[in-house]
């Protein structure tokens, strides 16, 4: 597994939708779901910006297509834990007030990424609420509660075998591409018509851990941050996402004027000479980042990253290779 660091800008500048559907050496036959699931939250991306919602509202919009997919590590279709039950994580926040809101650590919602933009609204009484927690207030937003096995695919039921098998099964191993355990966990940021930056993540975590166990998606600064000068999402190990703050590092290098291509690639090189594996090789990354003017990149460390764009007036790109 290549360890170095591929960059991309995305052409043009101003209003732009940009997602990511994790990054790791996504297998051949998983290419075309993947393709798909980008393209559909792309297209919803693009009618809500079409019709003037606010950048905050659009990425939860996305996000929560993501998750509906079953390709990805988020919502339905996410990683099991030990006791082979998912564990949802999300978190958005809006550039412009700095303003955010998380879950962590859900069994039963189809949507937390939703869950997490109502508390956007809390006046600041509650930014992240986890577990039980998370879901009463669900319940009182009248968020319908699912079954934890509506959100379990047969994919992850074989997978979460097949690790069980290996006693001394580490949890960044999946990370580090060295068994066929996904990680996709997604995200968005946009740049709106009138220039506000919002950002989002959403995950189902990392495959075979604790139960409990917190990672980087539902942390601003970590997994996501947006403020005046950019808007980042991450996705990979989230231990060592968690210890570098990068999407906040990726963020802070666009208001010193970096673009954002070479911000993102700055952080996830970062990344990987500070954090090593279990077995002490680099730890990988990936990030999608744009900056106030609407430029944006996107950098990763991985085989493949699952990422595209749209902007207004151009077709909608989806790709995940180097």
């Amino acid at each position: 597994m290549s360890s170095s660091v591929v960059a991309g800008r995305v052409p043009g500048d101003g209003p732009l939708v940009l997602v990511h559907g994790g990054a790791w050496d996504i297998p051949q036959d998983e290419t075309e779901a993947h393709l798909d699931g980008l393209d559909r939250a792309l297209r919803i991306g693009q009618r809500a910006l079409e019709r003037g919602l606010a950048s905050l509202d659009v990425v939860v919009e996305v996000v929560a297509a993501l998750e509906d997919h079953p390709a990805f590590d988020a919502g339905r279709g996410a990683v099991l834990d030990r006791d082979g039950q998912p564990q949802l994580d999300a978190g958005v926040m809006d550039g412009g007030d700095l303003t955010w809101g998380a879950v962590a650590n859900v069994r039963r919602l189809k949507n937390p990424i939703r869950t997490a933009r109502a508390l956007v609204d809390e006046d600041g009484q509650a930014r992240l609420l986890v577990a039980d927690g998370a879901e009463r207030f669900a319940a009182e937003l009248g968020h319908a509660a699912v079954s934890p096995s509506s959100l379990v695919v047969e994919r992850e039921v074989a997978r979460h075998r097949r690790i069980a098998e290996h006693a001394a099964f580490h949890t960044s191993a999946a990370f580090a591409g060295a068994m066929d355990v996904p990680r996709g966990t997604v995200g968005c940021v946009v740049r709106d018509g009138a220039g506000r930056l919002a950002a989002a993540t959403s995950t189902g975590g990392a495959p075979y851990t604790r139960a409990g166990r917190v990672g980087d998606s539902p942390i601003p600064g970590a997994g996501f941050f947006a403020d005046a000068y950019g808007a980042a999402s991450a996705t990979g190990w989230g231990e060592a996402i968690l210890t570098t703050q990068l999407a906040a590092r990726a963020v802070a290098a666009v208001e010193r004027g970096e673009s954002p291509d070479r911000a993102a690639e700055a952080a996830v090189l970062d990344l990987g000479a500070r954090v090593r594996w279990a077995e002490a090789s680099r730890a990988t990354a990936g990030l999608i980042l744009v900056g106030a003017d609407g430029t944006a990149g996107w950098a990763f460390s991985t085989p493949r990253m699952a990422r595209g764009w749209w902007r207004p007036g151009e077709e909608r790109v989806a790709t995940l290779d180097r």
